[in-house]
């Protein structure tokens, strides 16, 4: 209780310095030698909880060195293990790996079982993230064995569900329903009613994965009224989400309507966007079936809003991730240099001293001295040549950091925010020789029946396919990029909205026209294109936008044609 009362005191501060804007960095200089380290454990842990990840990080190292200075091993791993997971958090697994493996030595060699238990599934945690999934499970089997042999039935049925979570992301729905059973049975035994909640949901995913929808919608249902009691509306969302899914994939679009309705409107109130998109999108669709097209356009309207939104929380994520690598690294490499040249001010006055006793024998003293300033030379030498080494190193990894944060992994085509960039562009050099400039947005149709038909590796296969002939396709100074799953957004220089259209029109009748080999079956897609103008009498953010309205009128209308922002 002294912990957690301790806890909420630091979090408070915390909260309050922040808004004051006071510092309370100088704080620790006043606390006992022995309570500095959890001082500043602590406020690394209420600046995570507050999603300030940079500093988290930067008061548990702070943390740490006090740690490894007391060699408080027990200590130095839960720094670790925490440092780990924020790295995780950020995606930066290679970070995230290294200090969860560091974690996961000292827990061993203390023989501290529980600890070792969550090294483990910490690690598994991530390899999972980089969707190494064999390697995740063996992680997960050894946490899994452990926790048998101590009997901690909670490490259990964590463990047991992330095991679950493996299965299932590989499609392998009746292991998935085999593991998140098991747990099941044990988070029942210890009265864990968010954890029996989360689980009757995910066996109704692995349940209507393997195309069982009654016993899926019974799980659901379960899953539903338990979060309803425990008022969790995250969790109602979900059961109302994945339900009406199910009518959906029936075509029951009443149903369907009605159970996407009521999960909008929990994830609404919890700001749950990984629901609110996916809701309005199918939503649209529904009311497009329904011929309700007003409804249509604002649901569309609203998924393009948020899915926007979605994707610049996304772009300044990866500009804090790659901010905290480049300081990170920075501050390491300061740290060795200064621990460097401790070592060396430590030798030189070792050396002044040995200098001062043997100074009777002047050739040996004369012998020593010349050696000192020989290797001293030597290694400051090599200290700077090591400096100069590190940072090339540092900013070569800086600049291939830049580069893969501006390009899509899949296709290989300008990702989001190089596409903001590069429109950016675009429009400073149109205040100056004022030539207009088209945007089109395109979108794969019925894209979702092929991940269904044939897999997500077969969507994958797509998906370079189109963007490698739009590459081929485009003229030299066009500019295409994923703009997010299956759309895609071209920049076309010095272009107006006719010859937009009619480049557009090409494009569309190229795609058409296209066979993809997929294994032993021939794929034929098709394209949605709208086209707007950007000429100074809208924002160029509405100029994006207006491509968008266009593109889903086309889907709404027929699919598979081009639509100018001008005709809607």
């Amino acid at each position: 209780m002294k912990n957690i009362i301790g806890f909420l005191i630091i979090s408070i501060t915390l909260t309050v310095n922040i808004y004051a804007e006071k510092p309370v960095d100088d704080k620790v200089n006043f606390l006992p030698e022995n309570n500095k380290a959890e001082y500043l454990f602590d406020r690394g842990l209420g600046y995570y909880n507050l999603n300030q990840y940079s500093n988290a990080i930067e008061f548990l190292k702070q943390a740490l060195n006090i740690y490894i200075n007391k060699n408080d091993k027990t200590n130095m791993a839960r720094c670790y293990n925490n440092i780990g997971n924020i790295y995780n958090k950020l995606s930066i697994y290679n970070k995230a790996m290294e200090y969860h493996l560091l974690s996961l030595e000292l827990e061993e060699e203390l023989n501290e079982k529980e600890g070792i238990i969550s090294s483990l599934n910490n690690i598994g945690n991530v390899l999972k993230n980089i969707e190494k999934f064999d390697q995740a499970l063996e992680y997960y089997q050894k946490a899994l064995n452990i926790s048998y042999e101590i009997q901690d039935n909670k490490s259990i049925a964590i463990t047991l569900n992330n095991i679950g979570n493996i299965y299932l992301s590989k499609e392998n729905f009746n292991n998935a329903l085999n593991f998140y059973s098991r747990s099941l049975i044990i988070k029942k035994e210890l009265r864990d009613d968010f954890g029996i909640a989360t689980s009757h949901n995910n066996i109704g995913i692995s349940y209507q994965g393997l195309g069982s929808t009654a016993k899926a919608l019974e799980n659901y249902n379960i899953s539903l009224d338990m979060m309803k009691k425990l008022n969790d509306g995250n969790g109602i969302a979900s059961a109302y989400f994945h339900t009406g899914i199910i009518h959906y994939e029936k075509n029951d679009n009443k149903k369907a309507s009605f159970n996407l309705e009521k999960a909008l409107a929990y994830a609404q109130n919890y700001d749950n966007k990984q629901i609110m998109i996916p809701c309005y999108k199918i939503l649209g669709e529904i009311y497009s079936k329904q011929r309700d097209y007003f409804k249509a356009f604002i649901a569309m309207k609203l998924y393009a809003q948020i899915s926007d939104d979605m994707a610049t929380v996304q772009t300044q994520k990866a500009v804090a991730e790659l901010q905290i690598r480049y300081e990170t690294e920075k501050k390491e490499k300061e740290i060795e240099l200064l621990k460097t040249n401790a070592s060396i001010t430590d030798y030189q006055s070792k050396e002044n001293e040995m200098f001062m006793i043997i100074l009777v024998v002047v050739l040996i003293a004369v012998a020593v001295l010349g050696f000192f300033f020989y290797y001293q030379f030597r290694q400051k030498a090599h200290s700077n040549n090591t400096i100069e080494e590190q940072n090339v190193r540092l900013t070569e990894a800086y600049n291939k950091m830049e580069e893969l944060a501006k390009t899509d992994i899949l296709t290989g085509l300008s990702n989001r925010r190089d596409m903001y960039q590069r429109i950016k562009h675009e429009t400073d050099r149109f205040e100056r020789n004022e030539k207009p400039f088209t945007i089109l947005m395109g979108d794969i149709d019925n894209f979702k029946k092929i991940n269904d038909t044939y897999g997500h590796d077969a969507g994958d296969h797509v998906l370079t396919s189109i963007a490698s002939l739009m590459t081929t396709f485009m003229r030299k100074q066009d500019i295409v990029g994923r703009w997010g799953g299956e759309e895609f957004l071209f920049l076309l220089p010095e272009t107006d909205i006719d010859g937009g259209k009619k480049i557009a029109e090409k494009l569309r009748v190229k795609i058409k026209n296209e066979s993809i080999q997929y294994k032993n079956h021939v794929l034929k897609v098709t394209i949605t294109i709208g086209v707007s103008v950007y000429n100074r009498i809208h924002d160029v953010n509405e100029s994006i936008k207006e491509a968008d309205k266009a593109m889903y009128f086309g889907k709404i209308r027929n699919k598979n044609c081009v639509v100018t922002s001008d005709k809607i």
